[in-house]
This record gives structure tokens, sequence and C-alpha cells, in this order.
């Protein structure tokens, strides 16, 4: 407290030191907000870095499925999940694939040119990304899984609407993706 005797007006120092004050707080406030988000993507590393490991020890699709699904579950604490490959080839439930082209278009349009989004969707498009039985899905982040050109999606839903929103960013859901367009051309299907 540096004290100013002005009378009756407000001395220009004592307006200086309280809007110093001011951005003092503001600036503790964001650096508080920082090291929070920065604690938030260091354990989220740490579960991916998990996961592309069991990913990358995986023998075959259903060992790459029970490690997608025993992280996305525990670790991630995702409500909904699905993986979708284009391929002729039937494979084995739970894993799916599709064949049909005209599906393929109309996954493919759900991204607008973008490699990931996060949001809301029309129940119909929540129903082509993710099994029927996944009704109560209201908010859904999914990754193209490419290889040259999308080979799949990846997605993750949420029962809350407002869990996956259009201002989140996908930056590990990508890298999962990319790791997935790697591994699973070079896998046995069955």
């Amino acid at each position: 407290r540096i004290p100013h005797n002005s009378g009756q007006a407000t001395s220009l120092i004592e307006r200086q030191l309280a809007v110093y004050r001011e951005r003092n707080v503001e600036l503790r406030q964001r650096l508080s907000n920082l090291l929070e988000n920065a604690r938030r993507n260091d354990n989220l590393f740490s579960k991916t870095k998990r996961l592309v490991l069991s990913l990358i020890n995986a023998k075959n699709w259903i060992e790459v499925e029970a490690a997608l699904d025993d992280s996305l579950r525990q670790d991630f604490h995702v409500d909904h999940w699905s993986l979708i490959y284009f391929t002729d080839q039937q494979l084995e439930s739970p894993l799916r694939s599709i064949s049909d082209k005209n599906k393929q278009r109309d996954i493919h349009r759900l991204f607008k040119g973008h490699r990931a989004f996060c949001g809301q969707l029309t129940n119909e498009a929540m129903d082509l990304l993710l099994d029927e039985q996944h009704s109560s899905a209201e908010s859904i982040a999914a990754a193209q899984i490419r290889n040259g050109q999308q080979t799949g999606v990846i997605s993750v839903a949420s029962d809350d609407p407002k869990f996956y929103r259009s201002s989140m960013d996908t930056l590990f859901l990508d890298y999962i993706s990319d790791v997935l367009g790697l591994i699973l051309p070079n896998l046995p299907q069955n």
C-alpha cells in the first residue's frame, strides 16, 4: 500500500496500482488454467500411449478390438465407440465392415472435408457411425482412418449432448486413427 494524499480525487498512482492488481489476479488465473490444461493433456497423453502400445502389440483384428474396448471404456470412460473399416471382406463381430460404396460416401460426407469432427449429429448419422443399439448417444467425436485414402472411421460417443463439442480439439483421436491406419492393413482379419 502506497499512501498518496490527493484529497477527494482518486490519485493516478492509486488507480494504476488497482489496475496492476487486477492484471496480476487475471494473469495468475490464466497461469492456473494453463497448468490445469497441461495436467489434463499429460494425462491424456499417458492413456493414449498405453493404447498405442497395446495396438502395436496386437496380432490380429480381434486383439485390436479388445485393446480399443479396454482402453476407451476403462481409461477414457467413453459411453460408446465404434471402429468401421471399409472393405469387401466380411469381418467377424464385434468388428464392423462396410463394403457398400454409397454408405462409405455418406460417412465421408459427414466429415465435410475435415480429418475429424466433434459435436452432435442427426440420429441417422449417429446410426451410420455407431451400432443401432447405441441410440442413447447424444454427442460424438470421429476421425477418419487413412492409409493413403479413407479406409475407415473410429468414433467415440457420449450420452451427454454437451460432452463432445465442435470447439474441441481432436489431436489425440487423430493420433489413434493414424496408428490404426498404419497397423490395420498389415494384420490378419481373423
